[in-house]
């Protein structure tokens, strides 16, 4: 048995990727002096949202409708 098509709203992944997007775009204008000043915190924010992602894939089976 599939599992219901879920709406794009409703994704935790989709979520997730759109926190990242903004944090990224927020590095971006506060420019690369904030990264090379703090290398373990930005390493620290990658390294957490790549694991939230792989764990968010873990738990989602639905496929997503936009």
């Amino acid at each position: 048995m599939t599992d219901p098509i879920k709406k794009a709203k409703n994704s935790k992944t989709i979520a997730v990727n759109v926190l990242t997007l903004i944090v990224a775009a927020a590095a971006g204008v506060a420019g690369t002096d904030v990264i090379a000043e703090y290398p373990q915190v930005a390493a620290a924010i990658t390294a957490a949202i790549a694991g939230l992602n792989i764990v968010i894939r873990f738990m989602t089976s639905s496929p997503i409708k936009l």
